[in-house]
């Protein structure tokens, strides 16, 4: 069936062809048909010369090849590729029978291989353990014949080995491994680590007694110089009798800060009797561990950096350099092991002052001066301290609040003082004279600068943001006040004046502070932020802005869990701070606000100039309708004067003017006259020029009046006080005033 549609379809598309063939080569002329038998013989001519072409008997033309040649060749292929078939299949029965005779023997030589790499294991098994008993025969022997540094060596060795054993599938020789490497650590510590004890009491560490005497000093230094051989020896012992990281037992202070690194052995001995001291006076039930005053366990940590700085500077720093320690300090590791006593001891503290906000707010001061003294005995600032413990969730939250109720009661107790606008330092004239600030204003922008002061050494961007922000409420609530006592007094009012002072300098400050390091920081880190939580709520993550407190079943208990830090600092987030994104980043830390300040600002400057061009207005309306048309010639004058209308009304200028002066700070005083003069410009010209006819002595006191009365008055403001007034000048350059009247169009 499938044939028969197949040839009836090829049957249809010949005829089909053939119509269309002939309908081309006739058409429907008739007269056409004449040429069918000239059409025949064309025809039949093509048909000849393929015919011809198609003969096997016959060659090609021009030495092309002809379809015979192509036959006999591909009969020759075809009789080629009959004989390499049988030939495969000859082989291939020949291969298949020498693989059936082979067999036996390739499945014993798989057997003997087998066994051979399993003993091949066994042998590297057995060697790992050879050379781990080899380190320990070692280590023995170096110690039986005093040699330290060999013993030394071979530990560390050994440590080697273990490191890089650590992450083999061999567990039990991966804990034989370990299983050694702490055997020798612990002799090797406790036989460097007492040898270490005994040259610091000969040295009489820690030193916590009273001042010695001379005579006891230079005992002391002798007694020391003796040490210094059995000092430098034990401290490269045990500074390189280091565990490897997988032997490292968690320190309870690793939940409080993540990544927290152990003090190099040498340190910790260092630190150990300050230890006991502090757990015994501070961590007991002595008096001194009293959980309202935190600044004396604070305070004696500070003492001991104090103490033993010099020590740590003179005779261990050399140690560490020699050590290849050379970017640590010897008294910052110090003071970071002492460290972290304070913090285990403040993040046990802080979860026992329940709800009392003064005690927990003292708390948090104390604390702030610590860190802040700490950096000052050369402590840095990117290393782990009490500050951590701060920005924890709950611990933060709490404090942010109290942070915003302290500075919004303290802006209300600044903004209700009596002297709250006047100038804080009187007769003493001083940059904030000069701009005119008053005390309130600069009041508040003190309690700015200390807000930022106590939380700019946060490690955690997140916890600045947020302190940021609560800066920016502050500063629109301030905004928000000032527009209130402002519409409650009289625009030439001094309070009125000093309130755009206020704003004024609130705007300088603010711009100033835009450029400072700390809040490009903050901007880049908010920007950031902003953009990972708005790609957060598109993915249907929700808003990841509030962090909720983790509590135990009692509501006064805070769960370790909640202490811990949140990394926001080594996510995706907060990545390390890029410079060259600055140059890319759009806008400013203080943008929006400093735009708010400046709009009301613009209208406030605006209010006063228009109060006083309504003063002015007011007092000019006899000026405006002067006879100017009547006017005496000036001939007829002895000497010029000012027109007596003239008088009033710059009389009450100069009066506004004057006021003005002694409320604003000069920058903005010069805005406020170059607007008004502006101003004049266009009132003097629109309604007493343009409104008015002029005879000659007329447009003469008028021009006596502008020259020796408006020009004089902002002459003491400008030396070209006419470049403001260009209109009239322009004006008055065309008139002629000597035959005849004018018009002034």
């Amino acid at each position: 069936m499938k044939m028969a549609d197949e040839e009836a379809k090829t049957s249809a598309f010949t005829r089909n062809k053939l119509i269309s063939f002939i309908n081309a080569e006739f058409g429907d002329d008739v007269k056409q048909l004449a040429r069918a038998k000239e059409l025949l013989e064309k025809l039949s001519t093509e048909k000849d010369i393929i015919e011809e072409k198609l003969s096997l008997h016959v060659t090609a033309v021009d030495g092309d090849s002809s379809l015979r040649t192509t036959l006999q060749t591909a009969q020759e292929a075809h009789k080629q590729i009959d004989f390499l078939v049988l030939e495969e299949k000859e082989i291939s029965g020949k291969t298949a029978e020498h693989v059936c005779k082979v067999q036996p023997v390739v499945e014993q030589f798989l057997q003997f291989s087998s066994k051979v790499q399993q003993l091949e294991k066994y042998t590297h098994y057995l060697t790992w353990i050879l050379k781990i008993d080899e380190f320990s025969s070692s280590i023995r022997s170096a110690l039986l014949i005093k040699t330290e540094n060999r013993a030394v060596e071979h530990y560390v060795q050994l440590t080697t080995f273990s490191r890089i054993l650590d992450s083999s599938s061999c567990r039990q020789l991966v804990i034989y491994a370990n299983d050694t490497v702490l055997y020798w650590y612990k002799i090797l510590l406790e036989k460097f680590g007492n040898e270490f004890d005994d040259v610091l009491k000969g040295f009489g560490w820690p030193f916590i007694a009273s001042p010695d005497t001379k005579q006891q000093q230079t005992n002391k230094e002798q007694i020391a110089d003796h040490l210094n051989d059995r000092l430098d020896v034990a401290f490269i012992c045990l500074i390189r009798l280091q565990l490897p990281d997988a032997l490292l037992t968690k320190e309870a202070i690793s939940e409080i800060i993540p990544g927290w690194r152990p003090l190099p052995l040498p340190l910790q001995f260092l630190v150990k009797p300050l230890c006991r001291r502090f757990k015994y006076h501070f961590c007991s039930k002595k008096m001194t561990n009293n959980i309202k005053k935190p600044e004396w366990y604070m305070t004696q940590l500070l003492t001991w950096v104090r103490d033993h700085s010099s020590f740590l500077e003179e005779r261990i720093q050399p140690l560490l350099d020699k050590a290849g320690f050379k970017y640590s300090t010897a008294v910052s590791e110090f003071t970071k092991g002492l460290l972290q006593l304070a913090i285990e001891k403040l993040a046990a503290d802080l979860p026992k002052l329940g709800q009392d906000d003064v005690l927990f707010s003292h708390t948090i001061d104390e604390t702030l001066v610590f860190c802040k003294e700490l950096v000052g005995f050369g402590y840095p600032i990117n290393q782990p301290g009490c500050l951590y413990v701060l920005c924890s969730d709950s611990v933060f939250n709490r404090w942010l609040d109290l942070e915003d109720k302290s500075a919004t009661e303290k802006v209300d107790a600044i903004l209700q003082s009596e002297t709250a606008w006047q100038l804080p330092y009187g007769d003493n004239i001083t940059d904030l004279e000069e701009l005119m600030v008053p005390e309130c204003t600069e009041a508040f922008m003190t309690l700015m600068l200390v807000i930022t002061d106590r939380y700019k050494r946060l490690p955690n961007p997140l916890a600045k943001i947020k302190f940021f922000n609560m800066q920016l409420l502050l500063l629109d609530d301030f905004r928000t006040r000032l527009v209130q006592i402002m519409r409650e007094q009289h625009p030439l009012d001094a309070i009125y004046g000093s309130i755009l002072n206020a704003i004024n300098y609130i705007i300088l400050i603010l711009k100033e502070w835009s450029d400072l390091p700390l809040f490009l920081r903050l901007h880049y880190y908010k920007v950031e932020y902003e953009n990972f939580e708005t790609n957060k709520k598109k993915q249907g993550n929700g808003d990841l802005a509030e962090i909720g407190t983790e509590k135990d079943g009692d509501s006064n208990t805070i769960s370790v869990s909640s202490l811990v830090v949140t990394n926001f600092e080594i996510s995706e987030v907060f990545h390390d701070f890029d410079q060259i994104k600055l140059d890319f980043m759009k806008g400013m830390a203080f943008d929006n606000t400093i735009s708010l300040f400046e709009h009301l600002r613009k209208e406030m400057r605006k209010i006063i100039v228009e109060m006083i061009m309504y003063d002015t207005k007011a007092r000019s309306q006899h000026y405006r309708k002067d006879r100017w048309m009547s006017m005496p010639s000036q001939k007829e004058y002895l000497k010029m004067t000012l027109s007596d209308s003239g008088c009033e009304l710059f009389m009450v200028l100069k009066d506004r003017l004057h006021l003005v002066q002694q409320q604003l700070c000069s920058p903005l005083f010069e805005e406020v006259w170059q607007k008004l003069s502006q101003l004049l410009n266009k009132y003097i010209y629109e309604e007493v020029v343009l409104q008015n006819r002029f005879n000659e002595g007329g447009a003469t006191q008028l021009s006596y009046d502008i020259t020796r009365g408006l020009f004089s008055l902002f002459g003491e403001y400008t030396q070209r006080p006419e470049n403001y007034f260009k209109e009239y000048v322009n004006v008055f350059a065309s008139i002629s005033l000597k035959y005849y009247q004018v018009i002034f169009i």
